[in-house]
C-alpha cells in the first residue's frame, strides 16, 4: 500500500557496466543471480516481483557469450520511490565484484520495452593472434564476404550467418589489427563473431573478443554507446 504524501511510482534505473577478468566466464543466468545478490546487499529500496517467491525485479540485455569481455552491458532494475543516482551508483559499486564495474546509472521511463526486446544488434571488436598479418586477415574475410550465403549448424538447425552481418571494418591499433563486426541481435536471429572467426580458418579461442556497443530500438541518452 502506498504512503500518503509520498511518490510511490517505481523508479526504473538503467546501469551501464563492464564485464572483464574471470567474470568473462560466468553465464547469463549466473550473472543475473550475481546482480540479484548484489542488489539485496546494497541496501537500496528494491522493488520485488509478486507471488509466493518474490524476486528482485531486474532485466539484462542480450546474453554475452562466455569468454567475451564488454564495456557496454546494460541492466534495468526498479526501486520503490525515488533515489539519488549518485547514491545508487556508489552502493551498487560497493556490492559488486571489481570485475563488474559500474560505468553509469540513469533513470529511464517505466514504459520503455525490455532490454531484450529492444536490442537490435551488437558491435564486437576482435583482436587476432600476432602471427596473422593484416593482409592475410583481409584475404580470409573477403573470401567469406564474396559468398551469398554462409550456412553454419547450430544444434538442430542451420543458420545463414551472412544475412546477420550488418557492418564491418578494420582498425589499425598499437596492439594490432582489430576487426569490427556489427551483427544482428534480435530474439529471432543473433549473429555470433566466433562463427566468423572459425570460417576464416582461425581458432577463436586464440582471439580476444570484446563487445563494444549495444544498439537499441529505444536508446537512452547518457550511455553514449547506442545509435
Amino acid at each position: 500500500m502506498g504512503v500518503p504524501g509520498m511518490n510511490n511510482t517505481p523508479q526504473r534505473l538503467r546501469v551501464l557496466f563492464s564485464k572483464d577478468g574471470n567474470l568473462r566466464f560466468i553465464g547469463h543466468l549466473d550473472l543475473q543471480r550475481l546482480f540479484e545478490r548484489a542488489l539485496r546487499r546494497s541496501g537500496l529500496p528494491m522493488r520485488y516481483s509478486q507471488g509466493f517467491n518474490p524476486k528482485v525485479r531486474l532485466n539484462l540485455a542480450c546474453a554475452l557469450p562466455l569468454g567475451f569481455s564488454s564495456d557496454c552491458e546494460l541492466m534495468d532494475f526498479w526501486l520503490e520511490g525515488q533515489s539519488d543516482l549518485d547514491s545508487v551508483n556508489q552502493k551498487l559499486t560497493q556490492a559488486l565484484p571489481k570485475e563488474l564495474r559500474v560505468l553509469g546509472v540513469e533513470e529511464v521511463p517505466n514504459n520503455l520495452p525490455s532490454l531484450q526486446s529492444s536490442t537490435l544488434s551488437c558491435e564486437y571488436e576482435i583482436r587476432f593472434p600476432s602471427q596473422y598479418s593484416g593482409e592475410e586477415l583481409e584475404t580470409h574475410l573477403q573470401s567469406l564476404l564474396q559468398q551469398e550465403h554462409l550456412v553454419v549448424a547450430r544444434k538442430k538447425k542451420s543458420v545463414d550467418i551472412r544475412e546477420l552481418l550488418q557492418d564491418w571494418g578494420w582498425e589499425k591499433r598499437p596492439e594490432g589489427t582489430v576487426l569490427r563486426l556489427v551483427l544482428n541481435a534480435t530474439p529471432e536471429a543473433t549473429g555470433r563473431p566466433d562463427e566468423w572467426i572459425t570460417l576464416m580458418g582461425i581458432d577463436f579461442a586464440e582471439c580476444s573478443i570484446h563487445r563494444s556497443r549495444l544498439i537499441l530500438s529505444s536508446p537512452t541518452v547518457k550511455e553514449g554507446k547506442n545509435d
